[in-house]
């Protein structure tokens, strides 16, 4: 497997249009981790894009095959992921995705923010912490609110498992607050 290329807003945009145009039926996208403050302009890059996607299941294999051959044909790194694989998803998150466009029959979001910036802190990574900080300064997310989150879901992330760090999780919701 070859390296693959940084994605700009541009080349995101290049690879929603692809998706829209190769995959013949409905489906949802959401666009789930640091492609999503790409697309915000928060950032200008990111090394791959995390998705997250609503498709039936007899297109299943069709959407995954679009992504499989566009991951190869743009050179981009294309990652099954999104904030629940890594911590209990904020009470509202449905409701917070924003839609973004419909590319064919594609109809693709941003998934919640404050889903992403607590997946983000519970990485923890300076990344991370900065990508939380310009989500704040942006307007885009509330500290109030992201705090309110944070605890709402502090008790499903302790008992996620051994790897859980609540400490951290929480010394890292500070940093990104201070």
């Amino acid at each position: 497997m070859s390296p693959r290329d940084d994605v700009t807003r541009e080349r995101l945009r290049k690879l929603l249009e692809e998706i829209g145009r190769r995959f013949r039926g409905p489906a949802r996208l959401y666009l789930s981790g640091g492609e999503s403050l790409v697309w915000r302009g928060l950032r200008g890059t990111t090394r791959d894009v995390d998705v997250h996607y609503d498709v039936s299941p007899e297109r299943h294999g069709a959407f995954v095959a679009v992504l499989h051959d566009l991951k190869e044909s743009l050179s981009i790194s294309i990652e099954e992921a999104y904030p629940g694989d890594f911590i209990p998803l904020p009470p509202g998150s449905e409701r917070r995705a924003t839609f973004v466009e419909r590319f064919g029959q594609v109809d693709v979001f941003l998934f919640d923010p404050y889903a992403i910036a607590l997946s983000k802190l519970s990485r923890g990574h300076e990344p991370d912490i900065a990508d939380v900080r310009a989500l704040l300064k942006k307007g885009i997310l509330e500290a109030s609110e992201l705090c309110r989150l944070f605890e709402a879901i502090l008790p499903a992330y302790e008992a996620r498992g051994v790897r859980s760090d609540p400490a951290r999780f929480r010394r890292m919701l500070e940093l990104a607050l201070s």
